[in-house]
């Protein structure tokens, strides 16, 4: 019984002995044999010739569907003993799948394709496989592609951490312990590297991995105010630029102007101003002029005009937005003093007061940002990713698994960046 081609080509090295349709079924089972019993094979594991067979087993391997119908073949495996492994292993068939012997390549790719685009539930639910089986595959897949896995060559990144589980390793595990850190690629916006914990070491794994050479080429460093990664880019790459983040500072900075607003709400406004200062309207003392409504900007006009402390929150938060639009640190750093005068002459801005000396202290990285301007906004939204990640699996308890999902969906360890001819 003759087969098409790109079937025979599929099973090289067997030819066709019985076939079974099924229809009704949509099933069709092939049983084939080896071309050459009497030669001998290679080992499974070594790639190694087999220096004698010793026996055969029956298997039953999945075939890529079709046109609908599943396929099987049937075929007896040989098994002898190797001498580079010491003991008696399998022999190596090309088109069976490194990952389970009981599926195709081709078909266990397709699978692995599946499960880059959906989650592993949706893909088994799919293809008829049960989830934890797909899930398997996919975990012995990614990791079979993470050996391959290069860092690429980078000059900008920027790192930033990510909430990854609740569940406690022990009861004096620090909560810095579950956070994923992220590192992005600022040029080709993808996730190069994900390491447990937010600490310092998780830092220093990356640039530890990548070399001394390769972080001598680190130009700019994009980061929230957090001190430990600070010390790290320090340490490894003394050349590199730390550029504070725009969003963190002014997510900072909203805070505090927005405790101070409360404070006024609550001692200093009166009558018809306490309406006027509180629940819909508290967020428009955050909000930037230029993008108020003009219902909104008659709101603020009308509690501005009899309010001098309020008028100086506003003089501020704007002052604040000016900043960023100075062409260089020098015009920068003349509003920063603006701001603090203004601060100065309203008695009542505690939070506001505590944050400029703060913001003082750390004036010498922060004008980092009017040489390199970048941020970590990147990671901001590949965050957002990998929260919609996270939710599309329902939360993942093995952590290994979940950063290389982080790695094939953010970043590069995929098929689309990682050659599949190493299988």
């Amino acid at each position: 019984m003759r087969l098409p081609k790109f079937l025979l080509k599929a099973i090289s090295g067997f030819y066709l002995k019985d076939m079974k349709e099924y229809l009704d079924k949509q099933l069709i089972d092939l049983y084939v044999e080896h071309h050459h019993k009497d030669k001998g094979g290679c080992c499974h594991r070594c790639k190694k010739p087999l220096k004698r067979i010793t026996g055969s087993y029956k298997v039953k391997i999945q075939m890529l569907p079709v046109f609908n119908n599943k396929v099987f073949v049937h075929l007896k495996r040989r098994k002898g003993y190797c001498e580079s492994c010491k003991k008696i292993r399998a022999e190596h068939l090309d088109f069976i799948s490194p990952e389970t012997p009981h599926l195709s390549q081709e078909y266990a790719w397709w699978l692995g394709r599946l499960c880059e685009i959906s989650a592993v539930s949706r893909a088994g639910a799919l293809a008829g496989i049960d989830k934890m089986t797909m899930y398997r595959l996919d975990f012995a897949r990614l990791k079979r592609m993470f050996q391959y896995y290069k860092i690429p060559k980078v000059t900008k990144i920027s790192v930033d951490e990510v909430y990854a589980r609740s569940k406690k390793y022990g009861r004096k595990e620090s909560r810095d312990k579950r956070f994923f850190t992220i590192i992005c690629d600022l040029e080709t916006r993808r996730v190069i590297w994900v390491s447990e914990s937010r600490e310092k070491a998780a830092l220093d794994e990356f640039f530890k991995i990548i070399g001394k050479e390769r972080c001598r080429d680190i130009d700019v460093v994009a980061m929230d105010q957090h001190d430990s990664y600070k010390c790290s880019v320090e340490e490894h790459c003394p050349i590199a630029t730390v550029v504070w983040d725009r969003f963190h500072i002014m997510q900072n900075f909203n805070e505090a102007v927005d405790s101070d607003r409360k404070w006024l709400h609550e001692y200093m406004a009166h009558n018809e101003t306490k309406r006027l200062t509180r629940g819909k309207f508290k967020r428009l003392f955050v909000k930037k002029d230029s993008r108020r409504s003009k219902v909104e900007t008659r709101h603020i006009n009308e509690v501005l005009k009899d309010n001098k402390e309020f008028a100086y929150l506003e003089l501020i938060k704007e002052g604040m937005y000016q900043l960023y639009d100075s062409e260089n640190e020098y015009y920068a750093r003349e509003k920063f003093e603006q701001i603090g005068e203004w601060i100065e002459q309203c008695p009542y801005l505690y939070e506001l007061k505590k944050w400029w000396k703060n913001f003082n202290n750390g004036w010498g990285t922060f004008r980092n940002y009017f040489y390199y301007r970048v941020s970590s906004a990147l990671s901001e939204g590949q965050n957002n990713a990998i929260k919609a990640l996270k939710r599309r699996g329902f939360g993942y308890r093995n952590m290994d698994y979940f950063k290389l999902k982080i790695l094939q969906v953010c970043g590069f360890l995929n098929s689309k960046y990682v050659p599949m001819d190493f299988q």
